[in-house]
């Protein structure tokens, strides 16, 4: 059966909204509020520049990541870490055969952490790098690799990098659907994201304070964020259900 774009946000859809109370106890406490605590209490990281062989621009970025990482970016990577641990239980949740409870499933990502939290950077790092370069690269592999984190829940006690392998290998056919519904995803977090990332700034400038309206923005960038993440993970997880039985476990 192809996966076209319409059946892969359908089957998303049906992921999130069979276990809608489930997704909102896990993802409130341990994907929001951290990413939203880390947008309102701490510097931003700089944006890369725009020119990537622009060597003077790198340079300057460089120096400036660094700064910023003294102070800041031990909260960003918190955040980060917390937010992957919460992610790795909501997919222990949805997909994993036992059906376990809340408790077994924060008690499982938390002793296969280290798993979750290399997967995570496994997909991330060339995802990330595919973005910056010309977005669509970062996208494709996504599509690629999006049934990693289910393959590792599923298959345990595979590890990570046989994880991603293992969704290299099912995507290399239907992968249209996905990028189309990854594209879609990401188009709508952006159309959101943008307007409030630009209201943040303004906020942010000297004379321009206003911590309610602030809190308000970034709770909106946060929840975003948050939706997002959940998106591409009920994604993952629809396509490995269809795919999964087809190409053999």
């Amino acid at each position: 059966m192809m996966l076209t774009l319409g059946r892969v946000l359908s089957d998303a859809w049906s992921v999130l909204r069979r276990e809608g109370d489930l997704v909102l106890r896990v993802a409130a406490p341990f994907v929001f509020l951290p990413a939203f605590a880390v947008q309102l209490l701490a510097a931003p990281p700089p944006a890369l520049p725009q020119g990537p062989r622009d060597q003077a621009a790198m340079q300057t970025w460089l120096e400036q990541l660094s700064a910023w990482g003294q102070g800041n970016a031990g909260w960003y990577l918190l955040a980060d870490a917390i937010g992957i641990y919460g992610l790795a239980a909501l997919a222990i949740l949805l997909i994993h055969p036992a059906r376990p409870d809340v408790k077994t499933a924060l008690a499982t990502a938390g002793r296969r952490f280290g798993r979750f939290l290399l997967a995570d950077l496994l997909i991330s790092i060339p995802v990330g790098l595919g973005l910056w370069l010309f977005v669509l690269p970062g996208l494709y592999i996504q599509a690629r690799l999006i049934a990693a984190i289910p393959a590792l829940v599923v298959e345990s006690p595979i590890s990570a990098r046989r994880a991603v392998g293992r969704s290299w290998r099912l995507m290399r056919r239907d992968w249209w659907g996905v990028l189309a519904a990854i594209v879609t995803l990401f188009l709508a977090q952006y159309l959101v994201l943008a307007p409030l990332m630009g209201a943040d700034d303004v906020l942010r400038t000297a004379g321009r304070e206003n911590p309610f309206v602030l809190a308000l923005v970034d709770a909106g960038m946060a929840a975003t964020a948050t939706a997002y993440h959940l998106g591409i993970l009920a994604i993952g997880i629809a396509v490995y259900r269809r795919l999964a039985g087809n190409n053999g476990m």
